[in-house]
């Protein structure tokens, strides 16, 4: 792991930590998942790995609820989650709740509310 990698993985660990973040998403190199794993165990930090297409591990971590639900979604890479899913994603990694229900909106081709159509 670099140290630029380095740095930003122990930065979303402190954040987790601090309560900033309840569930945080890195993508790791497949020589740097040791030292994920190591981190985050010896942190207590619960965690899920996802393996992408081009060879990364997607590492989720933080709170067990969090981890559950994406753990629901099976072991298809992001790329292949559903509109639902993208949503529940976006929202628990922190994403504008707004922006992630506009975009829902959007990918699902459906309208958006009467009185906001009307604004």
């Amino acid at each position: 792991m670099s140290r630029e990698e380095n740095r930003l993985f122990s930065h979303m660990v402190y954040e987790y930590k601090k309560g900033i973040r309840r569930l945080v998403l890195y993508t790791a190199k497949e020589h740097e998942a040791d030292l994920c794993r190591m981190k985050l165990s010896k942190s207590g930090i619960a965690w899920y790995e996802l393996a992408s297409k081009d060879g990364r591990i997607n590492f989720f971590f933080g709170d067990c609820p969090c981890i559950s639900i994406i753990r629901s979604f099976g072991e298809k890479p992001l790329n292949e989650f559903n509109e639902k899913e993208d949503f529940i994603l976006g929202v628990l990694l922190g994403y504008d709740v707004t922006r992630q229900c506009e975009r829902y909106l959007n990918n699902t081709e459906r309208a958006f509310c009467a009185v906001c159509a009307a604004g």
